[in-house]
């Protein structure tokens, strides 16, 4: 390793480790001062990103580039390059406007986290305050249309209190950036940056997606009351019920050891990482379940640094549907963690989650492994109640029915959410209103969904943060590499669930090579086949006979499939923390013995 590769490395590794940190406080409103927590962070993220726009930095990566005497270098140097390219800015007007800009992300985040949240309870007319997680709880699985609709007025609130708190202004200041750096527009410059792609190339991935979906959406909506297809009622007619049906089968306490068991199960190893889990909503803490790696992984100087990742979920024991959404946060959450505590590449740039690294590609790796959940098989295996009683198929079957009912309009949702923030950003700034942005919201929801959305675009915080703007997109985009990798084990394999190939198959395929190659050369790699929307539009065409049969077979074949029944060993250190109280720890205690002492403090509150 050459003396210049090293001293990049170890540098960026310092200044990230520190703004991580101060992310997580911040973030997690571990600081009783709030504001000073989140300046703290501001000028964390901004002295990283400075050292990372540098542009003299960069002739340096690559003037070292080309002298690079060993192929470990050069891998390394060309890593360097990639991630100093995509952050880079050479105009010293434009490098004071992106600090500018994280100063006024910082204080829209601020005004957004002091909000006062909540809902106007219909039968006393009285304000109570919740988060937006509760809010968008009740909105799932309230009991009555009227309770539903004030959540879902609740959750409209944000969007009328972020236009008249610094929005629009962010949105200017951001589009005056992508313009100066060769963008149409913010969202295409950061597209461009993270994914290597177009806005164009983008949306024309979307655009087929959404024809292909159309007239599966127009059959659920044909199938509703007009009640139903109300936007604060139309997402508790899909899966309101089997929320509350479900419940039972995914206690809250129970959660943890059933992430643990079945990722043991698919041989996924953590690498000696070290976990912080910290899994309960509370006042202060971010309202949106998310992965992020203080520590990256990476080999220095042939010996691998294992990673610190931390991941948090916004669940409300007690409350209906709670359990589920936890075990959802810990695949999803817990996936993001292990394809970066399996990175194993010489320098950290390749092992954090920021441009060059594919946002839409990290997401297949959390989707990918919460969409087991929703498996009939993974059901029948795991689904128990407190007293072990195994969940039914009539109660799969429902299930079923409701989520393939559903999934062309959800695909559709996700979809308005993305399409209506490029929209935003489409606007001309002189007719940058809150009146045009709300109108072009509107426009675009009722465009693909036939109705105003259930979740309103600007109470989805990725809008409104740095590094998540302009990143929706990859959630439907990693629903495409979901089904084509789902494909491609079904088809070799015949299950998932409980198939010990998966892990060693995406730590070689997906997770080892970190950031140094596109999303869709991943797909290939691992399925031999380029990205593409079919995969993903067949699932949501499925007819419900072809979703039922195929339930069954997976449930009958369990019996050919062994269940894991060994201690759990993920190859890390977890600690499940509550703020700054730790509950729960592996240091020094089983996996099973960290999981009892979480359940039982869960039951104590």
């Amino acid at each position: 390793m050459s003396e210049f590769h090293r001293k990049l490395s170890l540098e960026y590794e310092t200044l990230h480790v520190a703004k991580e940190n101060a992310f997580w406080t911040a973030k997690m409103g571990l600081d009783a001062d709030a504001d000073a927590a989140g300046a703290e962070f501001d000028d964390k993220e901004k002295t990283l990103g400075t050292w990372l726009q540098s542009p003299s930095r960069l002739a340096e990566a690559r003037e070292a580039l080309s002298a690079a005497a060993t192929d470990v270098e050069r891998v390394a140097l060309e890593g360097w390059v990639r991630t100093l390219e995509a952050h880079s800015i050479e105009s010293a007007e434009a490098r004071a406007l992106a600090a500018e800009i994280i100063d006024m992300e910082g204080a829209l985040a601020r005004k957004r986290e002091s909000m006062e949240l909540g809902y106007v309870d219909p039968t006393s007319g009285e304000f109570v305050r919740a988060s937006s997680v509760k809010l968008g709880t009740i909105l799932a699985s309230g009991e009555t249309s009227e309770l539903r609709q004030a959540a879902w007025q609740g959750l409209r609130s944000i969007e009328d209190h972020v236009l008249a708190n610094g929005y629009i202004e962010l949105v200017k200041a951001r589009n005056r950036l992508g313009r100066m750096l060769g963008g149409e527009d913010f969202y295409d410059w950061k597209v461009r940056r993270v994914e290597g792609m177009s806005k164009d190339a983008i949306f024309a991935l979307l655009d087929g997606l959404m024809a292909k979906t159309e007239e599966a959406h127009q059959n659920t909506l044909a199938s509703m009351e007009e009640s139903e297809r109300q936007p604060w009622n139309f997402r508790n007619a899909i899966t309101g019920d089997m929320t509350r049906e479900m419940d039972p089968y995914f206690p809250f306490a129970k959660a943890v050891e059933r992430w643990g068991r079945s990722f043991a199960a698919l041989g996924i190893k953590y690498a000696g990482a070290t976990l912080v889990l910290d899994l309960l909503d509370r006042d202060g803490k971010y309202p949106n379940g998310f992965c992020h790696m203080p520590e990256p992984a990476w080999r220095d100087q042939g010996e691998l640094k294992p990673a610190r990742i931390h991941f948090t979920a916004t669940a409300i024991p007690g409350m209906l549907g709670s359990g589920q959404r936890a075990s959802t946060v810990l695949f999803h959450e817990g996936g993001h963690a292990a394809h970066f505590a399996n990175i194993d590449m010489p320098a950290p740039c390749f092992s954090q989650e920021f441009a060059p690294t594919s946002a839409s590609f990290a997401e297949v790796q959390s989707m990918f492994l919460d969409s087991m959940l929703d498996d009939a098989d993974w059901q029948a295996r795991y689904a128990r109640t407190d007293g072990g009683e195994a969940i039914e198929f009539p109660v799969i079957e429902r299930g079923l029915r409701a989520r393939q009912r559903g999934e062309a309009s959800t695909l559709r949702a996700m979809t308005a959410v993305c399409a209506s923030e490029r929209a935003i950003y489409e606007i001309p700034d002189d007719e940058l209103t809150a009146e045009r942005v709300l109108a072009e919201i509107r426009r675009v929801e009722n465009d693909l969904l036939g109705m105003d959305a259930g979740r309103p675009a600007l109470s989805v915080p990725h809008l409104l943060s740095g590094e998540a703007s302009a990143y929706y997109h990859s959630y439907v985009l990693a629903l495409m590499g979901v089904a084509q990798t789902r494909e491609f084990f079904l088809g070799r394999d015949g299950h998932l669930v409980d198939n010990p190939a998966i892990g060693p198959d995406l730590r070689r395929a997906y997770w080892q090579p970190g950031n140094s190659k596109r999303f869709p050369d991943f797909i290939e790699a691992l399925t031999g086949e380029t990205l593409s929307s079919d995969a993903l539009a067949r699932s949501a065409s499925m007819t419900d006979e072809d979703v039922l049969a195929r339930a069954k077979a997976s449930i009958e074949r369990l019996d050919t499939i062994a269940p894991f029944t060994g201690e759990i060993d993920l190859d890390c250190t977890i600690s499940i923390v509550h703020g700054n109280e730790t509950v729960a720890t592996t240091d020094g205690s089983s996996f099973e013995e960290m999981c009892a002492r979480f359940a039982a403090w869960v039951g104590e509150r």
